[in-house]
Formats: C-alpha cells, sequence, structure tokens
C-alpha cells in the first residue's frame, strides 16, 4: 500500500476511535449514575445506534475539518507547494493545524511543513 493510503485509513480509524471512546465513556456513565442495566449497551438496537453515530461523527469531522482547510487557504497559513504541484505547505503559526492536516489525510494529500 502507498503511505498516502496507509495515512488515510489512519485518519478515519483515529476519527473512529475516538468517536467510539465518546460512545464507551456515555456508557459507563449512564450505567454508574443512571442505573441503566448493561444490557441495553448489547442488543443489537444500540450497536446499530452506535454504528451510525461514529460514522456521523467521522462524516462531521470531515466537514469541519475541510472548513478548516478552506479558511487556512483564504488566511494564506495554507499555500500550493511550489515545489511540488499536489503538495500543500502548511505555516508552523496556524491557528487550526491540526484540522487542516486531518483534511490533507483523509484526502491523501502530500503535506510540505513550512520553516518558521
Amino acid at each position: 500500500m502507498k503511505p498516502s493510503t496507509i495515512n488515510m485509513l489512519r485518519a478515519y480509524l483515529l476519527t473512529a476511535s475516538l468517536a467510539a471512546i465518546v460512545i464507551d465513556v456515555a456508557a459507563l456513565l449512564a450505567i454508574g449514575l443512571f442505573g441503566v442495566p448493561e444490557d441495553v449497551f448489547t442488543s443489537t438496537t444500540f450497536r446499530l445506534v452506535a454504528v451510525a453515530v461514529i460514522v456521523c461523527f467521522v462524516l462531521v469531522t470531515r466537514h469541519v475539518a475541510r472548513a478548516a482547510f478552506v479558511s487556512a487557504l483564504s488566511q494564506r497559513y495554507a499555500t500550493f507547494s511550489a515545489a511540488h504541484a499536489n503538495a500543500i505547505e502548511i505555516s508552523p503559526v496556524c491557528p487550526v493545524r491540526m484540522l487542516v492536516v486531518l483534511h490533507l489525510r483523509f484526502n491523501r494529500t502530500a503535506i510540505e511543513w513550512a520553516a518558521c
């Protein structure tokens, strides 16, 4: 597999894993604080809802990361690299740098780290 494909898959898996952690914490809080029976969290309905929430979380994260990327482009924190046609150069002072990097990894775009 190409490194760009591996980075893309890692970005998706990281985002989905964060959503799963949020669901797990919510389930533990529901059991501990509200006395919800554990059987609720082993049902098929809960599993389908959890998958739907994870997919929605990934889609919303993609949308937010794209908006951050467009914002970084408009404010010149991210620019198209002169050295490589398909690479994006990201400024080290970009306030939404993590989201821009996430967007670039979702889209398998090469990243060049700008010097200070």
